[in-house]
């Protein structure tokens, strides 16, 4: 029996687990990201958030690849001196070599970056053409060049610039200033993927091809900062998929000379000094001959275990992965304790498996058997529950690749605290009578984990509530438009949840909960009906008194749909963390 390191759980019990969980519910968990909560360590130079921001920009560049089998981790190793970093680097699966090279040419710029012998603006210049040239096909992809190698994600779709410039000039866009700038600097893009269209041969022409595509990407996160095509895009009658879309897609091109930026200036920083010395390092964990071939050990638990089985390596906070971790890794991160990971999309993936034949030292295979059991009970806990559902959970699955707003670093200047640069909505206290600097702002789709590993099992009767903290109590959200769609893991500190949802105003009672999900999004069309599930028209919520909306005495999920004029569809749903409530209402007043 392959138990892992010695506890009772084998490796066959724990995939089917896993297989059980995918069968029953695929979307255990929703998408956010987790809020780290260190202490400033003496010890380090780099802050939680430069550190954090470093290992994201690595992890996004290091996907070179169009492959979505292909998941690439990262994570940054401060050097014991003080004067250097070590960057790690693993993959899903796949040779390693390409992006290494790539890493080690981009990090010999970085050294130079380090040396402020040059003009800030030449710094960028000459790292971000290794930047271009590390990424070079995988940018072709996300324009939709012919030259890019066809693949399920291209294939027969419009270039991402054609779809721009279409876009902005439909006529259902209302023209401001800032469209009219847009629509001029489309011009200007589409004039310069002709020219890389029109290269017979990318090969023969790679020199001229790499400055087309870097001038692209430069003009694109220009017209991100500058241009709000999403805000645009709403009023519009165009596809509802291209209109979410376009702003992502346009986003994700541009953050290759973002990234750039953010790069340069911490190489820069005058008083951290990490980047003249810089390492690049693959790892990558070879599966046994005997082992399911079908079995993958995610490049994010790669790098976690790199660690385990080298103890005297100095330790990153970060472990980031090109895209969002999955379900499994980010329990196993939260069970482990040692390491963070920035963001979830709350999927399970049946072929995820641990790598428990690797050579880990004996004093760590009781603190890994003890994870391995909380990990196997807390997803037979999952299973429990969704195989007690007697509604089939209705799925929306998220974007699995999400793109992060830039940071607001100088080169000679850096935070001890952890910047929110996300979107931000305003949680207040309870207590009315607290003045308002006390009320705090948290970014939406946070969960804030601590830094050390749980020592007891979770007890069942709180079993969904240990699998990850909650935020701090609140009794009040407050969300405007440009917010949604949102999502918060939350801990009420009164049975009352009063929200905010621009001139709407919400009052949710409870008859005993102690913490829940809360996701509000704008939908296209209703996502399910009968007991459980409301749409509810504005216009019929009395102002005054309660409108009573009932659940199944059996579900721990509220599922309310409202129609307005102006927005369409807006869905809410709370789904709590206790296993049974007797009763929940629902009363609304719309502000004027």
């Amino acid at each position: 029996m392959e138990t892992l390191w010695g506890s009772k759980v084998t490796r066959s019990q724990l995939q089917q687990s896993i297989s059980n969980l995918k069968r029953l519910d695929e979307l255990p968990e929703i998408p956010r990201e987790n809020l780290p909560n260190l202490n400033t360590d003496p010890r380090r130079h780099l802050s939680v958030a430069r550190e954090m921001e470093i290992t994201c920009n690595l992890a996004f560049l290091s996907a070179i690849s169009d492959d979505s089998l292909k998941i690439m981790a990262v994570c940054v190793e401060e050097h014991w001196n003080g004067k250097g970093i070590t960057i790690r680097v693993a993959s899903n699966t796949g040779d390693l070599e390409s992006v290494t090279r790539g890493l080690a040419k981009l990090a010999r710029e970085l050294e130079h970056a380090a040396q402020r012998v040059r003009l800030k603006l030449d710094d960028i210049d000459a790292t971000f053409r290794e930047v271009v040239s590390l990424d070079f096909h995988r940018i072709l992809s996300r324009l939709r060049s012919r030259h890019a190698k066809c693949t399920r994600k291209i294939a027969g779709k419009r270039p991402l610039i054609e779809q721009l410039h279409d876009a902005i000039y439909t006529r259902s866009i209302k023209v401001t200033a800032s469209i009219k700038e847009g629509r001029s600097k489309a011009r200007e893009l589409q004039s310069l993927f002709a020219r890389l269209e029109s290269i017979p041969d990318i090969n023969a022409g790679m020199i001229e091809a790499q400055e087309l595509v870097g001038m692209i990407v430069r003009r694109l996160h220009a017209f991100s900062l500058n241009t709000n095509l999403g805000r645009a895009l709403q009023t519009s009658m165009l596809d509802p998929s291209l209109k979410a879309h376009l702003p992502e897609a346009i986003g994700k091109v541009g953050r290759y000379y973002s990234a750039t930026f953010e790069l340069v200036c911490a190489a820069r920083h005058r008083i951290c000094r990490l980047f003249e010395s810089i390492d690049v390092e693959p790892f990558q964990i070879q599966m046994p001959a005997s082992f399911p071939q079908h079995l993958k050990v995610h490049a994010e638990i790669q790098l976690l275990f790199f660690y385990e089985a080298h103890p005297g390596q100095p330790r990153p906070r970060f472990i980031c992965s090109s895209k969002s971790a999955c379900y499994m890794c980010n329990l196993f991160f939260s069970l482990h304790g040692g390491f963070y990971l920035p963001r979830t999309h709350g999927r399970v993936y049946d072929k995820w498996t641990l790598p428990y034949w690797l050579d880990i030292p004996a004093e760590r295979h009781e603190d890994l058997g003890r994870i391995s059991t909380l990990l196997k009970g807390t997803i037979d806990r999952k299973v429990l529950r969704a195989s007690n559902r007697k509604k089939r959970k209705t799925y929306h699955f998220p974007n699995e690749s999400v793109l992060p707003l830039p940071a607001s670093w100088s080169s000679s200047g850096i935070s001890s605290k952890l910047s929110h640069q996300a979107t931000t909505s305003t949680i207040q206290p309870c207590s009315q009578s607290v003045h308002e600097e006390n009320s705090i702002k948290v970014p939406s789709q946070c969960t804030a984990l601590p830094l050390t590993p749980p020592r007891t099992p979770p007890q069942a009767d709180h079993a969904d509530n240990s699998d990850f903290p909650v935020s701090d109590s609140v009794s009040s959200v407050t969300i405007g438009d440009k917010e949604l769609p949102y999502f918060q893991l939350i801990s009420l500190s009164t049975r009352s949840l009063h929200l905010e949802l621009d001139t709407l105003s919400l009052a949710l009672d409870f008859d005993r909960v102690a913490s829940g999900r809360l996701s509000i999004a704008q939908v296209e069309d209703t996502i399910g009906s009968g007991p459980g599930y409301h749409v509810v028209s504005i216009e019929n919520i009395p102002t005054a008194s309660e409108l009573q909306l009932d659940c199944l005495h059996d579900s721990n999920e509220l599922t309310v749909q409202l129609q307005t004029a102006r927005r369409g569809l807006v869905c809410m749903s709370f789904v709590w963390e206790e296993d049974t409530i007797s009763a929940v209402a629902n009363r609304s007043e719309e502000n004027t």
